[in-house]
């Protein structure tokens, strides 16, 4: 093992050295090993690595033999600044300037969706984010922050304690990123709202019965609590998608109310109250921007209109306006023009696209973060982060978000990236190759194959409307599919059995692969082979039975068999990584959902069997001619054709509600 020290002479008074071991103990493997030693250690036979904290807007690095110094603005651009140097640790001399891009950039991790990422899992991340530079680690935490005298709060959800988040809040602090709690404090409160225990708490829908001194009482103690364990002094409110405001309860008790006047009441009030705990307040834009100025559309607003109503409007609070769909530069800097002329501090929102279903939207990911972030750059935007959503369930792996978290990384400093220094970083702050991660864009991207040829950060084949058939396929009955006529099943058979032998390929032949990695290959590899299966089983199934070709449906039950057991297995890998990366609070939804899909495959069988055997004259369930589930006609008014929910895929039956 090569094992190499470096003397680290400290000059700031950042505390960086803590921070500085942890990093270089990240980089330890079979071939290499870090030794970090400070003042009184022999400087003989080591690196000396000096730093120095600058007002320029540049992080520099040089280095000069054995000599190598860091100067940087912010904490966590120096850690950054060490990943250079190690990066081009062989040349002998070099010199490394790069301009920072943004005051702020960073992550948002979902805490409240099913998933709550353990401790390990958030450390591991702000080690992550610091490798690039990046500054902030946003927790989106609906009801999953332990609050005194609410034991209802976070009930069976996996909660964090206030001690845990002081713990990570501290190891953030190493490496100069601040952890930024992402509340809500208005809607997307549905599952809390679903206990009796805060029945009174509702107006409808998912919102917060406002002006009632329950709700008020909540979030003053959530305020509070958040005071107690977040050091960075920011807060964000959320405050979006509240579309039914002042319409239920709320509406029999006072009456109906303009929401946008509504909102900036409700909005004061939070304000004050974040006054009390000296915290800065920012919000999602859309509701604030679609009331004030009487727009159904968040990203439809022209950049000519004005507010409605001046008085509705607040310079106290930050406005966060997110897109994550829009494509085309310019349609990100009109949306930034319409948001700067408000004159309030301006925060950009993207997103990862790890919210499609199995599978990560890469391609989609990929196209509007370069879009997105082009526009605020050239825009002046101080402050931005992408968002890692888990919605309906959590069924994306975390850790796919890592294309993105490189790509925000590599933005933030210097030149627009291209796709090869992008590759390098990857490889070098993570361990990984980025094209691995590349692949798994083909699980719903039925233009993959020509996605890859080009440069991915400027390719037109991407997954331009975020279809989803990797979900819709796996969740789908097996006789009853919804889903069946919406897709060429032959050529998305051809493309998962492609997939698994790519996968494959890799697995056997990229021996450095680390265990994270191997671990969500192999399950990816499981998932190609399962849908390699199911995306033609309907069509099967229905043919067959249609000319009462026996030996066809006794070959399909064969399958049918193969495909339970791959699932079973599937369930094995996915409970794996989950407990990785969450607490196991959550993972129930996950597993009943894929025990149905292995129990709908042998209820199929049974089926079947009934039919061969005779008992079975005929199966209802194939007499019934499958329906396209979308018409054209409603594609092309669509952007987003994808299929989300499971709840909508894997039955025309009622599974929600009454």
């Amino acid at each position: 093992m090569d094992k190499r020290t470096l003397y680290f002479e400290e000059k700031s008074g950042n505390s960086l050295f803590e921070g500085l071991k942890i990093l270089l103990d990240g980089y330890a493997d079979e071939k290499r090993s870090f030794e970090c030693v400070t003042s009184g250690a022999s400087k003989s036979g080591c690196f000396h690595l000096t730093e120095r904290q600058w007002d320029a807007e540049e992080l520099k690095v040089t280095k000069s033999g054995d000599q190598c110094e860091i100067l940087y603005q912010q904490k966590a651009h120096f850690f950054r600044g060490v990943t250079l140097f190690l990066q081009n640790i062989e040349k002998r001399d070099f010199v490394i300037t790069e301009k920072v891009n943004f005051r702020s950039n960073g992550m948002m991790m979902d805490c409240s969706r099913n998933c709550v990422p353990t401790t390990d899992t958030i450390k591991k991340y702000i080690v992550r984010l610091a490798k690039f530079g990046m500054n902030r680690l946003y927790m989106y935490m609906e009801d999953t922050l332990e609050i005194e005298d609410y034991p209802y709060w976070g009930y069976l959800r996996g909660r964090y304690s206030k001690e845990e988040i002081r713990d990570c809040d501290r190891f953030a602090v190493l490496f100069g990123v601040t952890l930024v709690p992402c509340i809500q404090t208005l809607a997307h409160l549905r599952t809390v709202l679903n206990l009796p225990a805060f029945r009174e708490y509702k107006d409808i829908d998912d919102i917060l019965l406002l002006e009632d001194e329950k709700p008020k009482a909540l979030l003053g103690s959530l305020l509070e609590a958040i005071s107690e364990c977040f050091s960075g002094g920011i807060v964000h409110l959320g405050m979006d998608e509240a579309d039914h405001l002042g319409r239920g309860r709320y509406m029999n008790l006072h009456g109906w109310q303009d929401p946008a006047r509504l909102m900036k009441k409700h909005l004061n009030w939070l304000v004050s109250e974040c006054e009390k705990y000296n915290l800065k307040p920012m919000i999602w834009s859309d509701m604030y921007m679609r009331l004030n100025f009487h727009s159904g559309n968040y990203y439809g607003i022209s950049e000519n209109e004005q507010p409605a109503d001046q008085s509705n409007l607040s310079q106290d609070v930050t406005l966060c306006y997110w897109d994550y769909y829009s494509e085309g530069k310019e349609a990100y800097l009109k949306n930034i023009r319409l948001h700067q002329k408000l004159g309030n501090p301006l925060v950009f929102a993207g997103g990862a696209w790890t919210w499609n279903g199995i599978a990560p939207n890469v391609s989609k990911a990929v196209k509007t973060s370069c879009d997105a972030l082009d526009a605020c750059i050239e825009k002046g935007v101080q402050d931005v982060f992408f968002t890692a959503w888990m919605d309906n369930g959590a069924e994306t792996p975390l850790q796919t978000c890592l294309p993105v978290l490189a790509l925000f990384g590599e933005y933030g400093f210097g030149d627009r990236p291209d796709f090869d220094w992008l590759s390098e970083r990857f490889c070098h702050c993570l361990g990984k190759k980025f094209r691995n991660y590349l692949l798994l864009d083909a699980f719903d991207n039925r233009l993959y194959q020509d996605y890859r040829i080009g440069d991915p950060l400027n390719a037109s084949k991407h997954n331009v409307h975020s279809e989803n058939p990797s979900k819709t396929i796996l969740y789908q009955d097996c006789m009853m599919g919804i889903y069946e006529k919406m897709f060429d099943e032959q050529e998305l058979q051809d493309q998962y059995i492609q997939i698994s032998e790519e996968l494959n390929e890799r697995l056997f032949w990229q021996e450095d692969l680390d265990v994270e990695d191997r671990t969500l290959l192999s399950y990816y590899e499981l998932l190609a082979d399962v849908l390699s299966i199911k995306s033609m089983i309907g069509e099967r199934i229905r043919s067959a039975y249609a000319a009462r070709d026996m030996e066809e449906l006794s070959c399909i039950e064969d399958d049918l068999e193969m495909m339970a057991a791959l699932v079973d297995r599937l369930g094995e890998e996915r409970e794996h990584i989950w407990m990785n990366e969450y607490k196991p609070f959550g993972y129930e939804v996950v597993d009943i959902r894929l025990v149905g899909v292995a129990r709908r495959a042998k209820s199929a069988i049974h089926r079947i069997d009934g039919l061969l055997s005779g008992r079975q004259e005929k199966l209802l369930e194939l007499e019934e001619e499958i329906l396209p589930y979308k018409t054209r006609e409603i594609l092309d008014s669509e952007d987003q054709q994808g299929s989300y929910f499971w709840e909508q895929i894997v039955t025309r039956g009622n599974v929600v509600g009454i």
